[in-house]
């Protein structure tokens, strides 16, 4: 029995709708691509006579087996996660009595009621929207500790102060609108921000820090993840004074062509479908803006690996170490796929092959579904529930 996805990846300009299968042996199939501006259209598909019965319940349970899980992952323009870590004092008196959900779930409550409207200001700047337009729609608690000691939940446990790490996850009005029926639903919707999916992801293979330099819509952030004082983990962003376009503008100003056709020549280079003299003449062409990346790279003080989510795979030249413990890598998907006991099948199949680098974002983000556990714990769905006003 086959289950069924449907992955939608959410940017400014449009939304893109992968529908994928994962059978008992943990093969991964890219069904189709569909691309569309307003993200209500996947909704026809949803409202279809049979997947509309397949997502009907009879006494808990779904009658068809095949319901397809829908998941939403945004680019950093149109989401974004602020964590937030809190201190949670007891009260006088309650040291010595075992922790309960609810306690825990009226703590965090009191303690956004302080916090929320300075998130939704940081949430409104990076989005550029309004503040009232900025919208609350993913709580999570994690990172628990009491009185300095680390546990996987604090109920049961007595204490004089809870401490945890709380991610709130912001998007616009028009995102959440859309998205509206999954976000009011009782049942568990997932909705990330993208680059914390990637480097999450990567994570499970590669050790912190993580780098990840995200270049589009004419401007790069770079995001990094690291932990915080040898804990958890954090996710840090910030611009970098770099654009992958620089590469196609060098190309367009020497030899005079369109910014399509430098595309083109970029990728016949990039492939090694050039010769070897016009190979070196390319490269000459290239140098200065992938010296400009390594500068803005060594001057952001970075360690570790870093990775790109670009349109284009960055040129074959580039530098794969470089001083101070930073390395270019390629994201290491069959290493990952192999980690978590799934098929490398996938890497070459056509649809996979056809649009590789979107192709690999998604199937991150797959994977992401696949194994979350957000909303695994009772807080977290009393959470989910409890903070639910601040979504209107």
């Amino acid at each position: 029995m086959k289950e069924k996805f449907l992955i939608l990846e959410i940017g400014a300009k449009g939304t893109t709708g992968w529908f994928l299968s994962v059978d008992e042996d943990r093969n991964i199939v890219f069904e189709r691509r569909e691309r569309h501006t307003d993200i209500g259209k996947f909704f026809k598909f949803l409202r279809s006579p049979m997947e509309h019965l397949s997502r009907r319940t009879w006494e808990g349970k779904h009658i068809i087996k095949s319901r397809r899980h829908v998941a939403a992952v945004a680019s950093p323009d149109v989401a974004t996660t602020i964590p937030i870590p809190l201190d949670l004092p007891r009260d006088a008196g309650a040291a010595k009595r075992r922790i309960t959900v609810a306690e825990v779930e009226n703590l965090v409550a009191q303690a956004m009621q302080k916090i929320f409207n300075g998130c939704r200001t940081e949430a409104a700047t990076r989005l550029g929207v309004h503040e009232l337009d900025t919208i609350l729609v993913g709580a999570n608690a994690e990172h628990f500790k009491i009185d300095g000691r680390p546990v996987a939940s604090p109920v049961g446990f007595a204490g004089k102060k809870i401490t945890l790490l709380l991610e709130l996850t912001f998007t616009g009005r028009a995102v959440f609108e859309s998205l509206k029926q999954f976000f009011n639903a009782p049942e568990e919707f997932f909705f990330m921000e993208a680059p914390q999916v990637t480097l999450d992801m990567l994570a499970r293979v590669r050790k912190l820090p993580l780098n990840l330099i995200v270049a589009g819509n004419g401007d790069t952030s770079l995001f990094i993840l690291q932990k915080v004082k040898d804990e958890y983990a954090v996710l840090y962003r910030e611009k970098l004074k770099w654009l992958f376009d620089g590469f196609f503008k060098a190309v367009t100003d020497a030899l005079a062509v369109d910014e399509r056709t430098a595309k083109e020549l970029y990728e016949s280079y990039r492939k090694g479908g050039l010769s070897e003299d016009a190979a070196r003449a390319f490269k000459k062409m290239l140098d200065p803006t992938l010296d400009g990346l390594t500068d803005a790279v060594q001057k952001g003080k970075l360690q570790g690996a870093v990775y790109f989510d670009a349109p284009h795979t960055p040129p074959m030249d580039l530098p794969h170490k470089m001083p101070g413990g930073i390395s270019f890598e390629e994201q290491p998907m069959m290493e990952l796929l192999a980690e978590l006991g799934f098929s490398a099948d996938v890497l070459a199949s056509r649809a996979f092959k056809k649009a590789k680098n979107e192709a690999r974002r998604t199937l991150l983000y797959f994977l992401a579904v696949y194994f979350d556990k957000s909303d695994a714990t009772e807080i977290n769905r009393k959470l989910r529930r409890r903070l639910h006003w601040l979504s209107q």
